[in-house]
């Protein structure tokens, strides 16, 4: 039998209202057996109780609301074997702060995660930044000429032919001149 879980939230005047032992765990029987007057009875008893509970855990009306329901839904889903060791008000407190703390653990979790990715990716960022700045320095010790044509070749990927053709040399001394300056560069930025 499914049962939806769409009854109203009971006002505060119904936190009167709830049972005693005995009238629980005659509810218990009763949604055992798959009763689902008595899941609501239940349901009324407790709903706003239980989301108040959850609501000093996790600061969230949605949160709450969300967690309360998944433990009634739990129960009705698994309503004829659900059998709560103790008083019934107590397995539902139980099972609401259970809930909570896995969600705060879930979330805490994630942020985490969050924030560790957000720290590598500015690790890298600053890895590659000084990884930059320590071309550039070096870029900056060579003579004029053998810079341009690492800058030609490195930053704006132009072919030897087209280096040659601009700088108006050949590109025998296009290559001569990148080797020694990536040679050069090379020596500088492991040392940095």
């Amino acid at each position: 039998m499914a049962l939806e879980l769409h009854f109203a939230h009971p006002t505060p005047a119904a936190w009167d209202d709830v049972g005693t032992d005995a009238e629980e765990r005659g509810w218990v029987e009763r949604i055992r057996a798959g009763d689902p007057a008595a899941f609501e009875a239940l349901y009324r008893a407790y709903w706003e109780r239980l989301y108040a509970f959850a609501f000093r855990y996790l600061r969230s009306k949605e949160d709450a609301e969300e967690i309360v329901q998944e433990v009634f839904f739990r129960i009705w889903r698994r309503h004829a074997h659900w059998v709560p060791a103790g008083a019934v008000r107590n397995y539902l407190y139980l099972a609401v702060r259970n809930a909570a703390h896995d969600r705060l653990e879930r979330t805490a979790v994630a942020r985490r995660r969050r924030v560790g990715q957000r720290e590598m990716a500015a690790e890298i960022d600053l890895e590659e930044a000084d990884l930059a700045a320590a071309v550039e320095r070096a870029l900056a010790e060579l003579p004029s000429k053998r810079s341009t044509i690492c800058k030609l070749r490195l930053i704006n990927e132009l072919s030897y032919a087209e280096i040659a053709e601009r700088l108006d040399i050949s590109e025998k001394t296009v290559e001569t001149q990148l080797a020694r300056g990536l040679k050069f560069l090379r020596e500088r930025i492991t040392r940095a």
